[in-house]
């Protein structure tokens, strides 16, 4: 019930002289008159009070300014306050318009905006207290380490706010969609906040701080930057490019074998040179100008998604509802799936290990990145920390994008086995059926892992999940047709019925045309033309299983060596790359780097592309990686 006007209200306020700051102007810069030595923290709209009066009781060693415009409600928080005979709170009876007339730069330790009104017209927009220019002044008057959390049940607000953090390039720290369903026991309700939860509105929460730092005063008027940086962290240089052009300039100034290069994930000869399949070559060049230059569909052509389809799936015969959209590259199969299956301020779950841009990928769209212990401390796929990871993150997010790189994991080169691909399952079929999970299996290397059949015995299994887990398969036919510079690739859903079939064609369909268009026609006519000619495509086949085997040579090769030396590697099945955990994994491959040996540097190790070096090489270079490990101790 909205709360009357109290009659003789100025009389009333009388008694809270003590505690009321009338001109709040007039205490910009000098707060510290009224808080002596402690932190101020400031909620504005305080409503009746029962959150500021729980938390200035919870924490008497800080400084509380509660900030109320309907003063006949600001009356019932200042009771509050004096029943509980609590000093460490001061009251202003006004609405905000600019923060900064109040309070001066890194005045304030912490702001609380619980339960704003949402203003839901369009034309209201910039009066909602989480509009970005409000936001940017929430964060000139907080201190550098300062924090900002936002309440509400309004998802819609909600929503708007995740867009407007990051429009401001605000670093996320802590955000769910459903408050009540944690642990929350640091939690104050608002009179909201319990009346909305008891009607079974979830409550959504984010906490946040600076993403940048503050500019100091000789710095402003020069700039330095014109880019909005929008919540990513952007590094200088590209760690595999760059560690490759390294090696490619020492390569020029001593020679060729003076260099071990083995940062780059494309398959290279033992001489160093690209390898294509020949057989794929002459599909190419033999295509005519039309079935090159013209644009094809946004989804793909036709016959691409038929042929495409065969390349996925091999020999199986799915009975889910199967539909392909073109992409260019598994990357446009990867931004597609996080783009439409998950929203702003969600978190991505893959494992520990893994390719470096899924990061950078749900940076760029407003998400964040959360990882589960890829292996337990037996070496096992670590099916129980998933499953941990799974249950927090559903418990805070409506949608989650869950990404298993495999067969050949990049970086590690495992593949998960049948009984791993069970444990998922069985984890996936514990999801609540409120929540929607996307399941994206990143087959990238699955036709240089193993036979056709055997890197496909996951297939049956994730094709028989329940119907809010849906499983969605990006395909890099770049890489299984050695066409990297084609940027071809196909992501296909595995849909329980004809209508989440339909959408995910659909939605993923509108992203690509928002993205990037159309992908390349010519790798696409060049797809369809192999699967049109099946002695063309026994060619295809045959050739690659026989650059497959030496690929496998070399995994062999280098995970021989390792164990004969005690050098430790993380669990390699198969494919293009094998990986040595080290907590030193830049000053590791600086020192190699002396010795003309390039490798990756990771979070959590160093990556060895055996894709690109000879299989001699990749005996010989357990025994360096060990000899350099052993300097940094």
């Amino acid at each position: 019930m909205r709360q009357r006007k109290v009659k003789n209200l100025e009389t009333k306020y009388a008694e809270y002289e003590d505690i009321l700051v009338y001109e709040p102007e007039n205490m910009k810069g000098n707060w510290h008159l009224r808080a002596g030595e402690l932190p101020v923290y400031l909620e504005i709209g305080c409503g009746k009070g029962k959150f500021i009066s729980e938390i200035a009781q919870r924490y008497p060693d800080r400084f509380f300014v509660a900030v109320e415009g309907n003063r006949s409600v600001m009356l019932r928080a200042m009771e509050k306050i004096r029943e509980k005979n609590l000093s460490n709170v001061v009251f202003v009876p006004e609405f905000i318009d600019k923060l900064t007339d109040w309070f001066a730069a890194e005045e304030v330790s912490g702001i609380y905006l619980n339960f704003s009104d949402p203003h839901p017209k369009n034309y209201t927009t910039k009066k909602r207290l989480t509009y970005r220019d409000r936001l940017k002044q929430y964060f000139e008057v907080l201190k550098d380490d300062g924090i900002l959390t936002f309440k509400t049940d309004n998802t819609d607000l909600f929503d708007f706010t995740i867009q407007e953090v990051i429009a401001c390039n605000l670093k996320i720290l802590d955000i769910t969609r459903d408050l009540h369903a944690n642990d929350c026991t640091d939690n104050i309700e608002t009179e909201y906040e319990a009346k909305f939860s008891g009607l079974g509105e979830k409550i959504k929460r984010v906490v946040l701080g600076r993403g940048e730092p503050r500019k100091k005063e000789n710095e402003m008027a020069q700039i330095t930057s014109m880019a909005a940086m929008n919540g990513r962290e952007i590094p200088k240089e590209d760690k595999v490019f760059g560690a490759s052009s390294r090696a490619k300039a020492m390569a020029k100034e001593k020679g060729a074998d003076a260099v071990i290069n083995a940062t780059i994930g494309s398959l290279l000869d033992d001489e160093g040179n690209l390898i294509v399949l020949s057989s794929v070559n002459e599909a190419v060049q033999s295509l005519n100008p039309a079935e090159y230059a013209e644009y094809a569909p946004i989804a793909g052509t036709p016959g691409f998604k038929s042929s495409v389809m065969k390349a996925a799936l091999g020999n199986y015969e799915p009975n889910s509802y199967v539909k392909v959209v073109a992409t260019p590259g598994g990357t446009g199969a990867i931004r597609n799936t996080i783009a439409n299956y998950s929203t702003p301020g969600d978190k991505i779950l893959t494992h520990c290990w893994h390719w470096a841009p899924y990061k950078s990928i749900a940076n760029e769209m407003g998400r964040g990145i959360e990882h589960f212990d890829m292996f337990d401390s037996e070496g096992n796929f670590n099916l129980t920390d998933l499953e941990y990871k799974i249950s927090k993150l559903l418990r805070n997010q409506e949608h989650l994008v869950i990404i298993l790189n495999t067969p050949a994991n990049n970086p590690t080169g495992y593949s998960l086995t049948e009984e791993d691909w069970y444990g998922v399952k069985a984890i996936l079929d514990k999801v609540d059926f409120d929540k929607k999970v996307a399941l994206l299996i990143d087959v990238a290397y699955i036709d240089f892992a193993g036979e056709i059949d055997e890197t496909r015995e996951f297939l049956p299994i994730v094709d028989n999940l329940r119907s809010n887990i849906l499983p969605i398969i990006a395909y890099s036919a770049s890489k299984t047709f050695t066409f990297y510079g084609f940027r071809c690739a196909a992501m296909m859903c595995l849909g329980h019925n004809a209508e989440v079939a339909d959408e995910f064609e659909r939605v993923c369909t509108f992203s690509s045309r928002a993205s990037w268009s159309n992908s390349p026609r010519a790798p696409q006519t060049v797809i369809e033309h192999i699967y049109d000619n099946p002695e063309l495509l026994a060619r295809v086949d045959e050739e690659r299983a026989g650059y497959r085997e030496m690929l496998l040579a070399r995994g062999k090769a280098f995970d021989e060596e390792a164990a004969k030396i005690g050098l430790e590697i993380v669990p390699f099945s198969s494919g293009f790359f094998v990986s040595i955990p080290t907590d030193q994994p830049d000053a590791l491959c600086a020192a190699l780097e002396k010795k003309g040996v390039f490798l990756v540097p990771l979070q959590l190790g160093v990556r060895v592309s055996v894709a690109s070096i000879s299989e001699e090489k990749c005996r010989k270079l357990p025994a360096m990686i060990k000899e350099a490990m052993a300097t940094l101790k």
